[in-house]
């Protein structure tokens, strides 16, 4: 009897949460993302792997995320996207860059570009709020850099952003 109780309850509670997440994405857009991270299999053995976080709460955000390490720290991206049409894009080569985006609004754009090497450290920070703001930030080389790039459009669209770093 018990069993066939259990079996009762299990077999209700999957058929709520497969009604739960149909209604659930049908109203809802569908956003996406994309990750591909690679390293070596000797980077990996010492814990030198690649980690990405996205966040996405909103329709029709989407997300791509690239990163590659090599014989050194793995690379970090951190992706938050809250509202609609949010875009945002994440490429680093080498290793021990640091990438995070927050975009809170409507149809903004981030594009980060991070080489790095020889373990030097690039980290780049963007937070996006308001409306229809665009973001480009690109660094390359050795050393230990830091850009940090708010950008605030509440009344209209905000003057695109570019930064550049050899």
């Amino acid at each position: 009897m018990k069993l066939k109780n259990k079996s009762c309850k299990r077999t209700v509670l999957i058929a709520t949460l497969l009604t739960a997440t149909l209604s659930v994405s049908l109203s809802i857009n569908a956003d996406s993302s994309r990750v591909e991270q690679f390293s070596k299999q000797s980077a990996a053995q010492h814990n030198y792997t690649n980690y990405s976080v996205i966040a996405q709460i909103g329709n029709n955000n989407s997300t791509h995320v690239s990163q590659s390490a090599s014989y050194q720290a793995g690379n970090f991206s951190n992706i938050y996207q809250l509202g609609n049409y949010n875009s945002a894009n994440v490429n680093q080569t080498g290793g021990n860059n640091v990438s995070n985006i927050m975009q809170q609004g409507f149809n903004h754009k981030a594009d980060v570009t991070q080489l790095g090497g020889a373990s030097r450290e690039l980290n780049s920070y963007v937070r996006q709020s308001g409306n229809s703001s665009d973001v480009q930030i690109s660094q390359s080389g050795s050393g230990y850099r830091g850009i940090s790039v708010e950008q605030q459009a509440f009344s209209t669209y905000a003057r695109p952003v570019t930064v550049e770093t050899y």
